[in-house]
């Protein structure tokens, strides 16, 4: 087993539910729910991983307008991921711009050594109402931690 492969469940455990997935699985469907965050006048993630054997793997998250960048990913327990906006290629894509630890009103940047590495997310469109999300976690020393793409399509409402 890689490195790489050992260090992504850990980085995957920061909360309960995990801000990643943990799966290698293809071909499993995958159901994303995204409703107000009252709270921070953001947007509540939630992510429901499909598995052929056992239960799902649930994953949270919170995109809120607060951090150095005007824009962060709150994964809970403090932790948070500022991000960079941009197009490129036609595609929407959020960068990570550093990580964070929230300790009370104290706001504690993570050191580069400390952090799972550079995180790029990007939604490229497809047309008929689908797009392509793929992420990425490249880590400055141990390389690709992370790599996850799926296809998804509107719901019918």
């Amino acid at each position: 087993m890689s490195l790489p492969r050992l260090v992504t469940p850990s980085a995957a455990s920061i909360t309960k539910g995990g801000p990643l997935p943990t799966g290698a699985e293809t071909g499993v469907p995958m159901i994303v729910a995204v409703t107000e965050d009252a709270a921070s006048g953001g947007q509540i993630w939630t992510r429901i991983c499909a598995r052929r054997d056992g239960f799902p793997q649930v994953i949270h998250s919170s995109k809120r307008f607060a951090g150095p960048t005007g824009l962060e990913d709150y994964v809970g327990f403090g932790v948070s991921m500022a991000l960079r906006v941009s197009v490129e290629r036609e595609a929407l894509v959020f960068r990570s711009a550093g990580y964070s630890l929230q300790l009370g009103s104290f706001r504690l940047p993570l050191p580069v050594w400390l952090a799972p590495g550079d995180m790029t997310v990007t939604h490229s469109d497809l047309g008929c109402g689908t797009f392509r999300f793929t992420l990425e976690i490249i880590h400055p020393r141990l390389g690709m931690l992370l790599r996850q793409s799926a296809v998804f399509r509107e719901a019918a409402s």
